[in-house]
């Protein structure tokens, strides 16, 4: 009886931390699926209007598969969450650097990658810069987060 209470409970546990949960959503727009394993949540959304894609964990996730080579990303950073829509990327990282040092950095390695900054704007706890090249646009915003450094990086085609 102990030994068939411990595989249950054995069973329970995995099913409930390690194996995760796949659920798919049915709209009237099209279907959502719901991805998780462990601390890792993918949301994936397909509509009549395009796909989306949306997928975060706190120890990391890998940048979108067609994110741009010319897009700086800062040494030491952890991808906490990436997205995809269409033509547009979203990534969202914490980076071992103060506020001041990532937006520096940020102005340094976009213009060294032939990026354009169209504007640069402090909003005190935080700023954000926005630049362009070869038709797309993107943004930096670098935030201090209770004691981390949080930078989110936009970048699209013009027009998307």
């Amino acid at each position: 009886m102990h030994n068939k209470l411990a595989i249950i409970l054995a069973l329970l546990v995995l099913v409930a931390f390690g194996c995760g949960k796949k659920s798919t959503y049915s709209t009237k727009d099209g279907e959502v699926t719901v991805d998780q394993k462990g601390g890792k949540v993918t949301i994936e959304s397909r509509s009549k209007d395009g796909n989306a894609t949306f997928t975060a964990n706190d120890s990391g996730v890998a940048l979108p598969d067609k994110f741009p080579k010319d897009m700086p990303i800062y040494k030491g950073a952890v991808v906490k969450a990436a997205s995809t829509q269409g033509k547009s990327m979203m990534v969202h990282m914490v980076v071992p650097a103060s506020a001041a040092d990532a937006l520096k950095f940020y102005q340094d390695q976009l213009k060294d990658q032939g990026w354009e900054i169209q504007s640069t704007m402090n909003m005190g706890e935080g700023s954000m810069l926005s630049a362009k090249k070869a038709g797309r646009q993107c943004s930096a915003l670098v935030l201090k987060q209770d004691k981390e450094t949080v930078v989110q990086i936009t970048v699209a085609q013009e027009g998307s």
